[in-house]
């Protein structure tokens, strides 16, 4: 599989490139203080074009954690060729169930229409490729859910002594 397959949208490929984005998304003050640093010195790590200050893995998992922002872990997945996918808190109804089915199918479909639209002048050219991964990604990602709903269903069979069955019988 190359290298390229299956990058979520808007997903950066580099963790550096992620972190310096959610920097300009979070409050980098309140980061910053809550990470025991001075905001400059946060700004400069989150800098990928700076050479002398650079995140450390804890930082990145605090700045994750604090920010409530999945946007490194993400992009480091990507860049290893992996979908991140959050798995359900708790799953309470088939209702639930019914509804990740629903956006998995609806998501299978649009995979296929993109690739038929792709397909309608007889090749897929680079960009309609890119759309067509995404999408799988998008799908992928919605059949993993469907998964985790799933397991969150699964319950052991009571076992009663009336319904087991003797070999000698």
């Amino acid at each position: 599989m190359s290298n390229n397959t299956l990058k979520p949208k808007g997903v950066p490929q580099c963790p550096q490139d992620a972190a310096y984005l959610l920097g300009k998304r979070a409050n980098i003050s309140d980061l910053a203080r809550k990470l025991g640093m001075s905001p400059n010195v946060l700004g400069n790590k989150l800098n990928p074009d700076q050479e002398f200050h650079k995140l450390s893995l804890g930082e990145a998992v605090a700045i994750t954690e604090l920010a409530n922002d999945d946007a490194i872990i993400e992009s480091w997945a990507a860049s290893r060729g992996y979908v991140l996918v959050k798995v359900p808190d708790q799953v309470c109804c088939d209702e639930e169930l019914s509804d990740q089915v629903c956006r998995t199918s609806e998501e299978m479909g649009a995979v296929m229409g993109e690739i038929r639209q792709a397909r309608e002048d007889g090749i897929i050219d680079p960009q309609e490729y890119e759309q067509i991964t995404q999408r799988i990604a998008v799908a992928i990602k919605e059949a993993l859910a469907l998964k985790a709903v799933i397991k969150a269903q699964v319950r052991e069979l009571p076992r009663h002594p009336s319904t087991v069955i003797s070999k000698g019988a």
